[in-house]
């Protein structure tokens, strides 16, 4: 059961009934505190007119470090929804913490508004098909579809795998194969040889890669990776009483080693890529994993900037200009002396 794990889910007038009950009280019985947010305090009626919300709260009075979730509803509301300012500017900053994020229906109106689709793959009602590609995004036509953080899913009839889906995300992430067996120490040697290992395949392909934006995005990256890297090795260093982890970057997804000379940029992006989003999966587990706060901060922090980094290669990978721009990190964590029980 869940235990002081907050869901937003935005409703407007017209919500679609089900889609925004149903959810509700599926996370609701496993132990979520699923809150309706609403653009007011006043009642709002449902698509077809049998339900009628209460909203929890209103938009006005919530903040993005109150919940782990959000759900977007369909029906009518998303357009209701997406003009409202504060309602969009919430949505941009939730997006922007890495957490999980679930759109049903013509839930993906608002994200399309929040201008946070470029490169992501996802699903949504056939009506808005066009309207997602248009804002960047790659439509499939499949019952549920998650690509990083978002769940996403097309009417009503999916909602049984889209619950589950968002459910696992939020309960346990959706890491698969052994990395969720490792003790707290081995998953952050894991991270060490990960970030390094990243370093050296951006500085590696910065080198190779011909057109001047892609070679600027690999050298950024590689900065970032370095980081990343330090931070990490001192985490280590500092809760294994000064030992310091084993580098054996062989072992991770990319590597110098991998680059040839007549390696393409596609071929780097599309392996990067890929990579991202293990790592994001990665962190977002040990982000929930993770026993103490700073901890947990710094995993969250860290998919957070992985499924970033991912977003900005993809914008590269479709040939696209610009990209959201890359936050930082702004806070020095120091963990207590004995802080050594992590999970």
């Amino acid at each position: 059961m869940a235990v002081n794990k907050r869901v937003a889910i935005l409703i407007g007038p017209n919500f679609h009934d089900e889609e925004a009950t149903v959810p509700k009280s599926f996370l609701n019985v496993r132990g979520y505190q699923a809150e309706l947010v609403g653009l007011t305090d006043d009642t709002v009626t449902g698509k077809y007119g049998r339900i009628t919300l209460k909203p929890d709260k209103n938009i006005n009075d919530i903040s993005v470090r109150d919940y782990d979730g959000l759900i977007i509803p369909g029906g009518g509301a998303p357009e209701r929804i997406r003009v409202n300012e504060k309602a969009v500017e919430f949505v941009k900053e939730f997006w922007k913490t890495g957490r999980p994020v679930g759109a049903i229906c013509h839930g993906p109106q608002v994200l399309i508004s929040a201008n946070v689709l470029k490169g992501i793959t996802l699903t949504s009602y056939i009506g808005i098909r066009d309207d997602i590609i248009n804002a960047g995004g790659n439509f499939v036509d499949q019952a549920v579809c998650v690509d990083g953080q978002l769940i996403s899913s097309r009417t009503p009839d999916d909602l049984p795998v889209f619950n589950e889906t968002l459910y696992k995300a939020l309960s346990q992430g959706l890491l698969t194969g052994n990395e969720s067996e490792l003790g707290a120490l081995e998953a952050l040697e894991l991270a060490v040889n990960r970030e390094k290992g990243a370093q050296e395949f951006y500085e590696k392909a910065a080198q190779i890669a011909a057109a001047e934006n892609v070679k600027n995005k690999f050298k950024y990256l590689a900065t970032v990776e370095v980081e990343h890297f330090e931070q990490l090795f001192d985490f280590y260093f500092k809760i294994s009483g000064g030992k310091e982890p084993e580098i054996k970057t062989q072992t991770s997804e990319i590597g110098k080693h991998l680059i040839t000379s007549d390696f393409s940029s596609n071929k780097a992006i599309e392996l990067a890529v890929n990579a991202e989003q293990k790592a994001y999966d990665f962190y977002r587990y040990a982000s929930m994993k993770a026993k103490h706060a700073k901890i947990r901060e710094m995993f969250e922090y860290l998919a957070a900037e992985e499924i970033e980094h991912k977003r900005l290669l993809l914008l590269d990978k479709a040939s696209l200009e610009g990209g959201q721009g890359h936050f930082q990190w702004a806070t020095h964590f120091d963990i207590p002396p004995g802080m050594d029980d992590l999970w």
